[in-house]
């Protein structure tokens, strides 16, 4: 393992998306590219899920996940990476009404809620709190909620059939499908209910975290985001760590302050397990 570099945890998030992002709009239907020759740059995936951390560690308010997502937005709007549905809403300083928006932006930066309690009630009301600021509808809460839930379910110590069962049984996913049952004639999808539960496959049927990136951008959907939250529960996955010769590169594409977001985040998360 590379001294300071994190292999487990958020940059499981990071480096799906780093080595999803060139590939987005660009369909593989191929888990056989090379990736590591492509790890350029992180999207709003990294960005939002550095301020759900960020407000994890701060007042667990609504009020204060709107300034976050507004303040972290603002900050990289710049960057060709935002839906433009998004985009107005921070435009509007928060005030637009997003009553009915169901896309996967709600689901893609959660991963940090899995982590932030030892109760389960208490991530799925997070990862609710935290969809419907930006996303509010039931299809996005739903998915915010199984991907935060998968993430506490595996980080801590529940097999993979004991995750599917919960998933499918909570939330209505059909987890049956293999991902080359997927891939025949699957397309670019943001809605949740088509991008959540194939990222969630994605991992049970991977054995390592490579295997999992490599099945989420091999669909030929939303590949970034889909390898974000695939690559964030197999980082959750004792056994699943990111490899060293892949997390190096993608963190060194964060600037200083993400970085150290990143590893207050991990501390905090420690200090919350030693007071339980």
């Amino acid at each position: 393992m590379t001294a300071h570099i994190p292999t487990a945890g958020l940059i499981g998030v990071v480096c799906g998306d780093v080595m999803g992002l060139p590939y987005e709009f660009r369909g593989t239907r191929t888990k056989d590219y090379h990736f590591e020759l492509k790890l350029r740059d992180f999207s709003d995936d990294t960005i939002l899920t550095v301020a759900i951390a960020r407000w994890l560690m701060g007042e667990r308010t609504r009020e204060a996940l709107r300034q976050y997502l507004l303040e972290y937005a603002q900050r990289f709007k710049d960057k060709n990476v935002w839906g433009r549905g998004f985009m107005a809403w921070v435009e509007s300083g928060g005030t637009l009404d997003r009553k009915g928006v169901a896309s996967n932006g709600a689901a893609m930066r959660v991963t940090p809620i899995g982590y932030a309690s030892d109760d389960l009630q208490e991530v799925l009301r997070l990862a609710e709190l935290s969809a419907r600021v930006t996303h509010d509808s039931d299809e996005a809460a739903r998915g915010a909620q199984a991907v935060a839930a998968a993430v506490f379910l595996a980080r801590t110590g529940h097999s993979k059939a004991e995750v599917r069962s919960y998933t499918e049984q909570t939330f209505g996913y059909d987890l049956s499908r293999t991902v080359d049952d997927i891939r025949k004639d699957y397309q670019f999808e943001i809605l949740c209910d088509r991008c959540v539960p194939e990222s969630i496959i994605c991992w049970l049927q991977s054995d390592t975290y490579e295997e999992t990136v490599r099945n989420a951008v091999s669909l030929g959907g939303d590949a970034d985001t889909m390898a974000a939250i695939a690559g964030g529960i197999a980082a959750a996955t004792p056994g699943m760590e990111v490899p060293a010769a892949l997390a190096e590169p993608c963190f060194h594409l964060l600037p200083d302050d993400f970085v150290r977001i990143i590893w207050q985040f991990e501390n905090f998360v420690v200090s919350l397990q030693s007071k339980s």
